[in-house]
């Protein structure tokens, strides 16, 4: 089996036992693009070097396989086909605002990125923002 239908069937699969439809993320735009109701949203917890620390403790263990360890995107799951972000350029697809990266942690985005609210409390999601902030060069 070629390696592209092999990470079709594998992000179908996901998608099938996470209870998400394919079709969700097929609407999502792959292009660099905004979300209006993410830049509305306030991060209610300051940048602080308790939310970090706490931010870079949920991005070890729920981040990091895909992410890598320092948010470059070679994570050792992202050898598996995925197109995984690098934090550290400062380019973010779906909006750089706090609640944009939230939205995207909490509703995912693709197959590769499924939504994570129901791994990760919202609190902990805003903790985690503030840590992939610090990761920008």
């Amino acid at each position: 089996m070629k390696d592209e239908n092999l990470r079709c069937l594998v992000a179908l699969g996901l998608a099938c036992a996470t209870g998400v439809t394919v079709a969700t993320f097929q609407t999502h735009p792959a292009e660099p693009h905004r979300h209006t109701e993410g830049q509305t949203l306030e991060n209610p917890n300051e940048a602080n070097s308790d939310s970090v620390a706490t931010g870079r403790q949920r991005y070890v263990f729920m981040c990091r396989e895909c992410h890598g360890n320092t948010g470059l995107g070679d994570g050792d799951m992202a050898h598996a086909g995925g197109d995984v972000p690098d934090f550290t350029d400062g380019a973010w697809l779906h909006g750089s605002s706090d609640g944009e990266i939230f939205l995207v942690i909490k509703d995912g985005v693709s197959a590769d990125m499924q939504p994570y609210a129901d791994r990760i409390s919202d609190e902990d999601i805003w903790h985690l923002v503030n840590y992939l902030k610090t990761l920008q060069r």
